[in-house]
């Protein structure tokens, strides 16, 4: 594993890590911010190691130390000051905002500056919107609000104009394959298939890599558009059956983690709904890897580039694009 510290376990990011550094270097530091970016691109790990280095003891040139007792606190996930406000369900609730509107009168009782971080600002219904503009319009000379957007069509004009803008992007797939195999013990394969997979973001090539159901999943998923391409569209559906009953009868979680947790287990438990939402954006990935091959012959650049070959002869049994489009 990785003894890598502050800013530098994010990976990719060099424009946002630049401007937050900067910021605590130069004591230039905003109210307000506004991350934008796909799910996983690492915003809420930033965001915790922007409060980090604002509240650090003995931070270095802009970054926190990541040894003295506040960036520990910080890390386990015990620090007063710092508070992350996530969706309860499908939304963020008006409740949940006028909590934090309350708590956020208070000075911060151990740091500098007392931060709340907004998770996933896109479930924020247009009433626990408003309810924060307050705090944005108003801020005390303490608090710093850090909100985490994947959509910016899902930020009110009034919050956008409030706030500083620090954009995520999709991680270069080299650079993240590599640091899946320095930081995260995955072999060269893993990585390989894992940094394409994610699509360049890191939370989701990890949280794969700790999945010990995706490999499994994947080969069936294989299966089921090896029946449906040689036309046994029973054993098609039978597979889909199978995938169906390896489903946690437990619900489903409310909400997804803009980031992978240490501590997540290998395993993630998936309630039925959350299995076949899963289960077809592996199929969908699938058939855009055939759909390549079919377009652009057998060199074509896919995803499951491990498997190439069944992909290979499933292109072969289709005679056309065209073919493909129409199932």
């Amino acid at each position: 594993m990785s003894s890598r510290s502050g800013f530098d376990r994010i990976i990719g990011q060099q424009l946002a890590k630049r401007v937050l550094i900067g910021a605590v270097r130069e004591g230039r530091v905003g109210h307000a911010y506004l991350f934008l970016g796909l799910q996983g691109t690492g915003k809420l790990t930033t965001a915790l190691e922007f409060a980090k280095a604002l509240n650090c003891e003995s931070p270095i040139a802009g970054q926190a130390c990541g040894i003295c007792a506040i960036c520990r606190a910080i890390e386990h996930g015990n620090f007063p000051d710092i508070r992350v406000w996530s969706p309860k369900g499908q939304n963020t609730t008006i409740d949940s905002m006028r909590e934090m509107r309350e708590l956020s009168t208070f000075r911060p009782s151990r740091g500098k500056w007392a931060v709340n971080i907004i998770e996933q600002g896109d479930t924020l219904n247009e009433e626990a919107a408003n309810c924060i503009l307050k705090l944005l319009e108003e801020p005390p000379d303490y608090l710093i609000n850090i909100l985490l957007f994947r959509n910016s069509a899902n930020v009110l004009p009034t919050i956008r104009s409030r706030c500083q803008l620090v954009r995520f992007e999709q991680a270069n797939s080299n650079e993240l394959a590599e640091r899946l195999i320095e930081d995260h013990g995955a072999s060269v394969e893993e990585a390989a298939l894992f940094s394409h997979y994610s699509q360049g973001r890191p939370g989701e090539a990890i949280t794969l890599l700790r999945d010990s159901e995706f490999l499994s999943v994947r080969e069936t998923i294989a299966d089921i558009a090896d029946a449906t391409s040689g036309g046994n569209v029973w054993a098609a559906l039978r597979l889909a059956e199978k995938l169906r009953g390896g489903a946690s009868e437990t619900p489903d979680a409310e909400g997804d983690a803009e980031e992978s947790s240490p501590t997540q287990p290998s395993s993630v438990r998936r309630g039925v709904r959350e299995t076949t939402l899963w289960s077809l954006d592996i199929l969908l990935i699938w058939y855009r890897d055939l759909l390549a091959i079919s377009l652009l012959g057998e060199e074509a650049e896919i995803i499951n580039n491990d498997k190439r070959e069944a992909l290979l002869r499933q292109a072969k049994r289709h005679t056309h694009a065209g073919h493909l489009l129409k199932g």
